[in-house]
């Protein structure tokens, strides 16, 4: 056996001496240099990768890797994995209908100032985990606008039901058929178009994406998130004093 002080000793450099390098044995047995899970992150780290090999250098450059990977995944593969994303957003956000739903003075804020903000990210979740991590899902701009129709259509229908059986089921209201059309039309017609307005900041940065190959950075969705979540806390406030029940 090989001590450590030796085998790492300046004197053992293959050059220094004759003949090939014999290696430790227990490198045969050693397991293979952790990747990590995240693909994306391995090959950013890759050697392969380096400017002066790329040509590219903006880093990270991800554009050939994202067109290899895209290879390699079929259509209904892509529209399943859009689907679920939609299928995950919706109910996320709906831990925001649920605190939302109390009605007390700090209720009111959250629903103005919190909710919103809370409400507009979770909807975008699944679909801001595929544009970080697997971009090479991602084929068309109609992907982004189907994911936000049915994240906000699940949650405005889970967020219906928990007001018309839940928040207002002991309330007396004056008509509980035009109030259950109510937020069944205009109370979810608000959340689709909220949701769409904030998916458009995920398209720009994915068309940017395909033009450049980078990495891509969320600031850049900002200003239509934050448009989103303005509309959405005009909406709730406007409400909030009209009627609390609503």
């Amino acid at each position: 056996m090989v001590k450590n002080d030796d085998y790492f000793d300046v004197r053992n450099e293959p050059w220094m001496n004759e003949g090939a390098f014999k290696a430790d044995p227990s490198e045969r047995k050693a397991p293979p240099a952790a990747g990590g899970d995240d693909e994306l992150i391995t090959r950013q780290n890759s050697v392969e990768y380096e400017p002066a090999l790329t040509g590219k250098l903006e880093q990270p450059y991800i554009g050939d890797w994202i067109q290899e990977q895209r290879q390699r995944c079929s259509f209904v593969g892509n529209l399943g994995v859009t689907l679920l994303a939609a299928l995950i957003g919706g109910p996320f956000a709906v831990v925001g209908a649920f605190m939302a739903g109390r009605q007390t003075s700090v209720a009111i804020l959250y629903t103005v100032l919190f909710a919103p903000v809370i409400e507009e990210l979770l909807k975008q979740s699944g679909m801001i985990y595929l544009l970080e991590k697997k971009p090479y899902r991602l084929f068309s701009a109609m992907q982004f606008l189907f994911a936000a129709f049915i994240s906000a259509l699940i949650f405005a229908g889970i967020e219906n039901l928990m007001y018309i059986h839940l928040y207002t089921a002991g309330e007396e209201l004056d008509n509980p058929a035009d109030y259950a059309l109510f937020r069944w039309t205009v109370c979810t017609g608000v959340h689709v178009m909220c949701s769409i307005v904030a998916s458009l900041g995920l398209i720009w940065l994915w068309k940017r994406q395909q033009a450049d190959g980078r990495v891509i950075d969320l600031a850049g969705a900002y200003p239509f998130f934050a448009t989103a979540m303005v509309l959405h806390g005009l909406y709730n406030l406007t409400v909030s004093v009209w009627n609390p029940s609503f």
